[in-house]
């Protein structure tokens, strides 16, 4: 079960935005989804478990790619998506039924990644964000997130990179070069 989103939810979205595409928005705009914690999402505290956020927040990715006019194009030309760090903290608790609102946007892009913002939302407020940065690979290996938004919106470049981003990939850098 705790893998529905993945092979359920991913695919039928796919196959939603091709069929019955879901309302356009601009590649820079925020992605809202509502949602409710079921059953299956949560641990023995009887709230979303920490693993669930992860598997919520691609399902979302996806939604804003669908909205942006992406997914067709990504599905078509056999790119895939890959996450290559994902930082997330929690401020509350979403326990059992709880209704809340998963927002996403993507913030900026450098010369290999695109960095995505994601926040989740309760009736008591802010319950968790995430950051995640992520490529587009083709056969070739992992393609330039410049070229892929140039075939998307000619002439759009990158809004500005957040200080709080450029030191959590300094961050990542430092502990991938330790190891």
């Amino acid at each position: 079960m705790s893998h529905l989103i993945s092979f359920v939810r991913i695919p039928a979205l796919a196959i939603r935005q091709h069929v019955r595409p879901l309302k356009p928005l601009g590649v820079l705009d925020e992605d809202r989804i509502r949602m409710r914690v079921w059953p299956n999402d949560i641990d023995l505290n009887l709230h979303l478990n920490n693993a669930r956020y992860l598997s919520l927040m691609d399902y979302a990715r996806t939604h804003l790619l669908a909205r942006a006019g992406l997914l067709n194009h990504i599905v078509s030309s056999r790119w895939k998506p890959m996450v290559g760090a994902a930082w997330i903290t929690y401020r509350r608790s979403l326990p059992l039924f709880s209704a809340f609102l998963l927002s996403t946007r993507l913030v900026c892009w450098d010369e290999r990644w695109f960095y995505v913002e994601q926040t989740f939302t309760g009736a008591k407020g802010l319950a968790a964000v995430g950051w995640v940065k992520g490529v587009l690979q083709d056969s070739k290996g992992t393609m330039e997130p410049q070229s892929v938004m140039e075939s998307l919106t000619p002439g759009m470049v990158s809004p500005p990179m957040p200080e709080a981003f450029a030191t959590w990939n300094e961050l990542t850098r430092e502990k991938l070069a330790g190891s």
